[in-house]
């Protein structure tokens, strides 16, 4: 059987998407599956907009698909919440099945300031299209697959949990500059606004100086800039934008506490890659992330906790991070791996 993946969201990097793809494709290489991933052959020009939209990238990775498949069984996957091709679904192969990978039903399920307008209307229109389409769901997560039934009660009975490997655990290094002095807090992630970033530039203000951090993202809004400069002025704040994945690795090996102040979390990539270097991680609870932190060592915060309680709670956990460091590293080293994951991806696609 051929197994073709949709390209959008997963060809170019920084992005969970774009991690989650490249981790499972070379672990399933490594479990004796190849897989095709389509270009969706981004134009030039005017109309490279166009062809890149969530509307159209998918229809044209699935063009690509039906120039090149030969005939014959062939399994045909969606990474990215919405991409198989929507306008198929009448003429469909008997011989291809659709599988759907859904990290998180975020754009439908934040809160009106979380995610823009567009991003909603897109995301209602296009994914329970999708889940319509799809012979197989694939969930990140179990609260991942406890919203799409919630949401589309049709998808019950076609869902499987796979969540994302965990990486090996690292040497925890700590920076010679960091000794005795305040705990470094660390935060990667898009600036959406259900990210909460604003929340993470409040607990340092809050701190009073007994925190400083570093904010990892593409870009910060400009309703935020003067925040994060005069911050950064103070020397309580760096911001590193898109760095290359050593650059990240060394970022991660300099912190003492990872801070998840987003209000939805599906992926958690982040948050896992910190506890592999031995970081503990303090979250707001109530979505996938709860799955992906280890209690002893870290830290549940209630969506509507305010800056003084996270302070206080980043640093219990920072000052306790050597005595329940053993605990982390058990945790690290009970998660599923990317292997893992990759085996029971092969083993939905021989079941289809």
């Amino acid at each position: 059987m051929k197994i073709y993946w949709d390209s959008y969201g997963i060809v170019r990097g920084p992005s969970g998407i774009f991690v989650h793809a490249r981790e499972l494709q070379r672990s399933l290489s490594n479990n004796g599956v190849n897989v095709t991933v389509l270009d969706s052959e981004v134009g030039q020009g005017f109309f490279r907009p166009i062809i890149q939209s969530k509307l159209v990238a998918p229809e044209v990775c699935f063009r690509k698909f039906s120039r090149i498949h030969g005939g014959g069984p062939a399994v045909y996957h969606g990474l990215s919440n919405f991409n198989l091709p929507l306008w198929d679904w009448r003429t469909r192969r008997a011989d291809v099945k659709y599988v759907l990978t859904i990290h998180d039903l975020i754009p439908v399920l934040a809160p009106r300031f979380g995610v823009s307008s567009s991003l909603r209307m897109q995301a209602a229109f296009l994914i329970p299209r999708a889940i319509k389409m799809a012979d197989a769901i694939v969930a990140v997560s179990e609260w991942t697959a406890r919203t799409i039934v919630e949401r589309y009660p049709e998808a019950k009975g076609r869902i499987a949990v796979i969540p994302n490997g965990f990486p090996d655990l690292r040497t925890k290094r700590t920076s010679p500059e960091s000794v005795g002095m305040r705990p470094r807090i660390l935060t990667v992630g898009r600036s959406e606004n259900y990210k909460r970033h604003d929340l993470f530039l409040e607990v340092l203000e809050e701190a009073g100086g007994a925190l400083c951090g570093t904010l990892v993202t593409p870009g910060l809004p400009e309703s935020l800039m003067g925040r994060a400069a005069r911050l950064n002025r103070k020397g309580l704040l760096d911001i590193a934008v898109s760095p290359t994945p050593e650059a990240l690795q060394k970022i991660y090996s300099c912190h003492d506490v990872y801070v998840q102040t987003s209000l939805l979390e599906g992926f958690c990539l982040p948050a896992a890659e910190a506890q592999a270097h031995g970081i503990p991680v303090v979250f707001t609870s109530g979505s996938g992330i709860d799955e992906v932190v280890c209690r002893d060592s870290g830290k549940a915060v209630s969506a509507g906790a305010t800056a003084v309680r996270w302070v206080s709670e980043i640093l219990a956990v920072a000052a306790a991070r050597s005595e329940t460091a053993p605990s982390l590293e058990r945790w690290v080293a009970s998660r599923p791996t990317w292997n893992d994951s990759a085996i029971a991806l092969k083993t939905l696609y021989n079941s289809l």
